[in-house]
């Protein structure tokens, strides 16, 4: 009933162009935000003319990362959540999407330098990113375990990992997660845990086939993709369907280039309040890792 009330109220106001009738967005961003970010478009923002006239947003991402936006194998074909979403935003916009396949690292860079228009993966919407660019956020990423299947320790959350060994990448924000779990196991009278930080996520995920480790920590979408695989899901389960490290992930845009922001961001917030973005999420087995819907408000 609350979604439905909201697309009505978000007609009303398009229909009314009413400069009063607000919805709130909800607070997803990391960093210091503009007042006027807490509250969602209503219409369509107009993209600037560099990009209209070129009739093609350009977006830049690893094209890796199954189930957010991966290549179809031999066909060469994008697909994925941030595909979906990407090609929505674009028809609302009135331009077609172009990719260019990046590395991860490079994202930010190519977008800050005008290489491409936006960027698109599992990009966190963190303090650091957050002064670096801007983000136009449309989910959440998380944590969750995978194991390997039968499940032979029986894990059912990150409590249980307790005296075990558990598989990070390098550099992931899972180490966090580690940490504090050993912490608590500890304070409990546990043993901590054992961390293994592998250079890539084929390394962890071998690692938990082989035995060498009972878990890998890793991105929820990903993890769930993993275990559901015809070619993985023989090998792989989730260890619980528990979610940890909620955080939100988003379009980037460079820092001077506010204008195409405020275009996909009112494109977002519409397709939020109107269930388009969680029609696609439902799609992919990750409506858990939608945004808050935003509420409504006014003066």
């Amino acid at each position: 009933m609350f979604k439905k009330a909201l697309a009505l109220i978000v007609a009303l106001c398009l229909a009314a162009a009413l400069s009063g009738c607000i919805v709130l967005r909800p607070g997803t961003a990391a960093g210091d935000q503009e007042e006027e970010s807490n509250s969602a478009y209503t219409e369509i923002v107009e993209l600037p003319e560099t990009v209209k006239d070129k009739g093609v947003l350009l977006i830049g991402s690893q094209l890796a990362s199954p189930p957010l936006i991966f290549q179809e194998e031999g066909a060469g074909k994008v697909k994925g959540i941030n595909k979906d979403i990407a090609t929505e935003v674009g028809k609302r916009l009135g331009v077609k999407i172009g990719w260019k396949q990046l590395p991860f690292a490079g994202l930010i860079p190519a977008v800050q330098s005008g290489k491409v228009d936006a960027g698109m993966d599992l990009i966190g919407d963190t303090k650091e990113r957050a002064a670096a660019v801007d983000f136009a956020n449309y989910m959440n990423q998380a944590t969750s375990p995978l194991v390997r299947r039968g499940n032979p320790k029986n894990i059912e959350s990150v409590e249980d990992l307790c005296g075990l060994s558990v598989a990070i990448v390098r550099g992931g924000v899972q180490i966090e997660l580690a940490e504090e779990t050993s912490e608590k196991c500890v304070d409990a009278g546990k043993k901590p845990l054992k961390v293994d930080q592998y250079n890539s996520p084929g390394d962890a995920r071998l690692s938990v086939q082989s035995g060498r480790d009972t878990a890998f920590l890793g991105n929820t979408p990903v993890m769930r993709y993993i275990s559901e695989q015809k070619a993985t899901k023989n090998i792989f389960e989730m260890g619980g369907d528990a979610t940890y490290q909620l955080q939100p992930i988003g379009i980037i845009t460079a820092k001077n280039n506010r204008e195409l922001h405020d275009s996909i961001q009112s494109a977002l917030d519409l397709m939020q309040a109107d269930g388009t973005t969680t029609s696609i999420l439902e799609k992919w087995d990750t409506e858990d890792l939608a945004l808050e819907q935003p509420e409504e408000g006014g003066k």
